[in-house]
């Protein structure tokens, strides 16, 4: 969904169906690249799409329109194939990245600790999961019987809901953060902050170029896209 085409259209509207909610552009409702008519799962995601969707001048540019991406991702990847997904998301949780940390310097210890720790609390407190960390980037093995009751978590996950989830997961390199985030243990924006704890700590060491900027405000643009499904 790279190119751009012209602009065919000049209402946007959202309005709710059966099941969610549809953006009629004039007469027609959107479709997904692979021509899936998107039938969204809230309010807060249609009016963004539908927003994204009025910002688009003579021609559309779907590089400028994160939540349109998402949808048209989930309902072409992620619906066909919710299995694949489930079990990509499960790979993640068995070499979660707030399992591995540093050992210096001590100020990045605790940072990691402060603020990924309570996360696997909860796990194990509520859920009886234990994740088992490491003080290093070597390979640690997760008890199996803690495996099984994540998965557990996946398995009823479906549509926006299972897709959200998987963008997450890929994108922060953590299946516990999504989880967390689905079960509203965080906010939007601590997952973020939680997420990208190390690279923001390189960042006060060294500082950032303008083009690693770019691309982490690319990057948040995708995250919060992928976010709206929660509706917080």
């Amino acid at each position: 969904m790279s190119q751009k085409i012209k602009r065919f259209y000049s209402g946007v509207e959202t309005t709710f169906v059966q099941y969610g909610f549809q953006i009629m552009l004039d007469d027609r409702p959107i479709k997904s690249a692979g021509q899936q008519v998107l039938q969204l799962p809230n309010k807060k995601m249609a009016e963004q799409i539908a927003e994204e969707w009025r910002q688009q001048k003579e021609f559309i540019d779907f590089g400028n329109m994160p939540a349109m991406r998402f949808a048209s991702a989930v309902a072409d990847n992620i619906m066909p194939c919710p299995d694949e997904a489930r079990a990509e998301i499960l790979q993640y949780a068995h070499s979660d990245l707030l399992c591995y940390r540093v050992s210096e310097p001590d100020n990045l210890v605790e940072r990691q600790a402060s603020l990924w720790d309570p996360v696997l609390d909860q796990f194990k407190e509520e859920l009886s999961i234990e994740f088992v960390t490491s003080g290093s980037i070597q390979y640690v093995e997760q008890g199996g019987e803690s495996m099984k009751r994540f998965e557990a978590l996946i398995i009823p996950l479906e549509g926006y809901q299972l897709g959200a989830v998987h963008s997450v997961t890929v994108m922060t390199g953590s299946a516990a953060l999504s989880i967390a985030l689905h079960n509203n243990w965080l906010t939007v924006e601590a997952a973020w902050e939680h997420a990208h704890l190390d690279e923001d700590f390189q960042a006060e060491q060294w500082g950032e170029d303008e083009e690693a900027i770019l691309r982490r405000q690319r990057r948040q643009a995708e995250f919060y896209a992928a976010t709206l499904v929660f509706d917080r």
